[in-house]
């Protein structure tokens, strides 16, 4: 299998997962909406359905949270944009919870993305150039006048004297 389909098949994990969840989701609350409707024996009223309807609108939004790394990074994969191997890290760490398509995708993009196969689809991103370690100079390079050698050889660093302030 090349590179490429595994580039296409991870973003296709990422789009089953979050899918999955929000179908999850989605019969949770039909089964609640129908649990809670019907009326309890005894003739006693149930709890006001605006608690739930409360209730699961806080869920949704939690849902909407943990599962839109899983949709940026689908996008971003497909798309190959630069960024999409940072967005394939996040949403695999946030969808490893969730078994077992989240697992799925977050060890198959984990393998992908923390090897050397993602190299061949994205292209050089920026800060990826190479850097040149800090390097400390001897004085006899610099242009500051405020050494002096001894007998020796050795360098006598001078320190300015300090300002008048009066």
């Amino acid at each position: 299998m090349t590179n490429e389909e595994h580039n296409k098949y991870i973003a296709w994990a990422f789009i089953a997962n979050g899918a999955f969840q929000f179908l999850m989701m989605g019969l949770m609350i039909a089964f609640f909406a129908a649990i809670f409707s019907i009326d309890p024996p005894g003739g006693e009223p149930g709890p006001p359905m605006a608690f739930f309807g409360f209730f699961f609108a806080i869920m949704f939004v939690f849902q909407l949270v943990f599962n839109a790394p899983s949709f940026v990074a689908a996008y971003a994969i497909l798309k190959r944009k630069p960024w999409a191997r940072i967005a394939g890290i996040v949403a695999a760490a946030m969808s490893a919870m969730n078994v077992p398509l989240g697992t799925l995708a977050a060890v198959y993009s984990l393998w992908f993305f923390c090897g050397d196969q993602w190299k061949e689809i994205y292209p050089e991103t920026a800060g990826a150039q190479r850097v040149d370690p800090l390097r400390i100079t001897p004085a006899n390079e610099t242009n500051w006048e405020g050494y002096t050698k001894d007998e020796e050889g050795a360098y006598v660093y001078r320190t300015p004297p300090p300002p008048d302030w009066r």
